[in-house]
């Protein structure tokens, strides 16, 4: 093989290159990773991924440099994410859709060394960093007879970086979370044991490469020798014929792609294919709602639903056992394997059933804090006496628990709307009015009001236009007096970030003084 580096050695035990080699051994001619029109066996990935690495290091790059991912989803981006971790470097996904200045805070904030592109990314960092070296990724994954004169050097271990992801962006400038070798391996065992992938597994994956979620479905593939089988989501029908030919089992989702499947403007039928390779959907990164659980329980009717709740600080944080998805409705479950979940109030006191506090993450899978960020990274990545010498991560998010230790998010603690002399966390609006019909999504925005101190604004998407004097009604019904909305704004779709694909918060609250006249 190229640039082997024969049976992976104790410093590489907990690691992307333990992934990779292990993988090779284990699984050997078995299909690793396809997308539309190539394929490559765990052995070809492995040959390819370490050519790269080696043409990365005649490059000049080296341990700890810091190397751009720019590309569209395809074999070949994996490719050089596993070239870059090979050659002891660290990824940095560089997320479609970003604006030019944002793309230019991460190159500068990383020290980026290079990036790697194809023609479908190029000109965004063109455009933004014309002094940024680039190297083109097209044709990575295309076999070569050529072989590496010398063994690619490895020495990374598992405390070693190895992606700093930055954040959406969505509010304020992107921070790089930094994240090793074992993060990542921990992940791959800790998920792939509660959802029980295996080798006969086809996972298909149209999630982004770009965060943790997306990634996970890489070290996932290369730990249990499942199929990768790549998918971009444009069309719902299109999806849908993918995952029957595909004969895919196992589809990771994020609620904003679950709306996008069953959007009625696209998809006016159901799926007219045969969906019953199907055997788990899991899905993370916002709330979901009971028409999202009943589109993908009836659409895939021998799969088993998953719901988990994380943050790229921890990556996984909980998750909720299908056959509890009836009997707790809106809960995000309990914690992972070989994870303590916390939940706090302000003197960092464990809080009783049924009371709020914030959920605190323990775990082989808390990240090293932020890239450049000391002041921010002491905020969100702390200590506390009871686990002396440990870091914890503080998600900001506010939950309760029943008394089963099943958890419910309540909202952000920085997103608490002061109303009426109450603290109303926008998650309780919008969980009533996501189930008003037609209704896809909303965002629930606090409002200055010389009035009430605070007025609450909703804005909403909906397929087709609604009659808001029922939705009004619809809500008046469904919350408290000082919960109820004042404005509603209807819109045929909210603004996304670039890598998750979540509702973009900030964008959202940032028009509603526009649409009041108040700017």
């Amino acid at each position: 093989m190229i640039g082997s580096i024969g049976p992976v050695t104790p410093h590489h035990l907990f690691t992307v290159h333990a992934l990779v080699h292990t993988a090779a051994d284990e699984f050997g001619a078995n299909t690793a990773v396809s997308d539309n029109g190539t394929s490559l066996s765990f052995v070809e990935l492995q040959e390819v991924a370490l050519r790269t690495a080696a043409t990365l290091r005649a490059d000049g790059v080296g341990r700890g440099d810091r190397v751009g991912i720019c590309m569209a989803k395809s074999v070949d981006q994996v490719v050089a994410i596993l070239g870059v971790l090979l050659a002891d470097a660290i990824i940095v996904p560089i997320l479609p859709g970003l604006k030019h200045d944002n793309i230019e805070h991460i190159v500068t904030d990383a020290g980026m060394r290079l990036a790697i592109t194809d023609e479908v990314r190029s000109t965004e960092l063109r455009d933004a960093t014309p002094e940024l070296p680039l190297v083109q990724g097209t044709g990575f994954a295309s076999p070569s007879p050529v072989r590496a004169q010398e063994p690619v050097p490895q020495r990374a271990i598992g405390e070693d970086l190895a992606a700093i992801i930055y954040s959406s962006g969505s509010t304020g400038r992107p921070k790089g979370i930094m994240v090793t070798h074992r993060n990542l391996w921990h992940g791959a065992h800790i998920t792939s044991r509660y959802l029980g992938t295996t080798a006969a597994d086809r996972i298909g994956c149209v999630l982004s490469l770009n965060f943790d979620y997306g990634l996970n479905q890489l070290w996932q593939s290369l730990l249990t020798g499942a199929v990768l089988c790549l998918h971009e989501l444009v069309f719902p029908k299109s999806l849908f014929q993918f995952l029957a030919e595909e004969r895919i089992t196992a589809l990771p989702v994020m609620p904003v792609i679950v709306t996008r499947m069953f959007d009625p403007r696209l998809l006016r039928d159901r799926p007219d294919v045969d969906l019953s390779s199907v055997r788990y959907v899991c899905t993370s990164g916002g709330a979901v709602s009971d028409r999202m659980i009943e589109q993908l329980t009836s659409t895939f009717p021998n799969a088993e639903v998953f719901l988990m709740y994380g943050l790229t600080e921890a990556f996984r944080s909980t998750y909720l056992e299908p056959d509890q998805l009836a009997a707790r409705p809106g809960s995000i479950g309990r914690a992972i394997p070989d994870v303590e979940i916390l939940v706090l109030d302000d003197e960092l006191r464990e809080v009783a059933p049924g009371e709020r506090g914030e959920l605190v993450h323990r775990g082989g899978c808390v990240a090293k804090g932020y890239w450049n960020a000391p002041e921010e990274t002491a905020r969100r990545f702390r200590t506390l006496p009871r686990y002396p010498g440990e870091t914890l991560v503080f998600s900001g998010d506010v939950v309760t628990s029943d008394a089963d230790g099943y958890l419910y998010f309540v909202g952000r603690r920085d997103a608490m709307i002061k109303t009426s002399g109450f603290r109303v966390s926008p998650t309780e609006v919008e969980d009533i009015a996501v189930r008003f019909p037609g209704v896809e999504a909303c965002v629930a925005v606090g409002v200055p009001n010389v009035d009430d101190d605070t007025s609450i604004a909703l804005v909403y998407s909906a397929a087709q236009p609604v009659d808001e004097d029922k939705f009004l009604r619809f809500l008046k019904d469904g919350l408290p007096r000082h919960m109820v909305p004042r404005y509603l704004f209807a819109e045929s779709s909210l603004p996304s970030t670039g890598n998750q694909g979540k509702i973009d918060r900030k964008a959202v609250t940032e028009s509603v003084p526009h649409r009041l006249g108040r700017i």
